[in-house]
């Protein structure tokens, strides 16, 4: 498999790593070995998480690929779990990249007025917008908010309508809207995903009823758990077993290695 041509290190002390034909490298390449490349493009990848995993350990794993795509000049929209924020998330990713291409290349959706009036946030408190039958007020009020999210994804992709990163908690949809009215808008979500070529990240947390159709819809699913050598990835979908997520000493942080995990 063809990788394009090794990328320049920026001062902000990220490397990217070059992608694959017709895929994304997740920023790890030692995770993109493991799962033949990176990421198909127009695919989804779901991580699987339980209670042992904290946001810090979501950074570990997902920051390299969300700053490999920025450093791309691709975009990113995001719904974030319930233990973030926008304002948190962005602190965080400005450690490696600067505000001006955060700010013009991320969009964060926000469902209950959190950090509202920031210009990266896409404030959307009148709901979740539904498929179906609805009042005239809740129709106006879907109208806004698909003309809103229509918006963001013309900012993340650029004059040149680039593809982006969608990461969604699976949390946020359910919570709000119950699981079964929240699978039919991910299985629209995900099939229009695939066909502009975007990569779907899904957060999958413990306990949620929409399990089982969410990962019917995954290409690739990972599960992420924390024991007692630290945090610990797995191959379900592919298949290999478990890596310890560990900070890269050749590279510094951000950069992750993956170790085989002890017997």
């Amino acid at each position: 498999m063809r990788a394009r041509a090794k990328l320049a290190p920026t001062p902000n002390g990220w490397t990217p790593t070059p992608d694959p034909d017709g895929r994304f490298s997740s920023g790890i390449p030692d995770f993109d070995r493991l799962i033949g490349g990176g990421f198909p493009r127009g695919s989804m990848a779901l991580f699987s998480t339980d209670e042992t995993v904290g946001r810090e350990d979501l950074d570990l794993v997902l920051a390299p690929s969300l700053l490999n795509h920025l450093y791309q000049s691709r975009g990113i929209v995001a719904i974030l779990p319930a233990h973030d924020s926008p304002h948190d998330f962005r602190a965080r990713l400005t450690r490696y990249v600067t505000r001006r291409r955060f700010d013009s290349r991320v969009r964060i959706v926000d469902y209950v007025g959190e950090d509202e009036g920031l210009s990266y946030v896409v404030t959307l408190n009148k709901g979740i917008p539904q498929f179906g039958r609805s009042s005239p007020e809740q129709k106006k009020e879907r109208t806004a908010a698909l003309a809103k999210m229509v918006a963001a994804e013309r900012v993340v992709q650029g004059g040149r309508k680039r593809p982006f990163v969608e990461l969604t908690a699976f949390e946020v949809f359910e919570t709000l809207m119950g699981a079964e009215k929240s699978l039919p808008l991910f299985y629209y979500g995900v099939k229009r995903s695939r066909q502009i070529g975007n990569l779907v990240i899904g957060l999958l947390g413990p306990g949620l009823a929409c399990a089982a159709g969410v990962r019917r819809m995954a290409d690739m699913e990972f599960g992420l758990h924390r024991d007692e050598v630290g945090l610990i990835v797995r191959g379900i979908r592919p298949v290999f077993p478990g890596h310890v997520v560990t900070a890269d000493l050749n590279s510094g942080p951000p950069h992750v290695a993956l170790v085989p995990r002890p017997s």
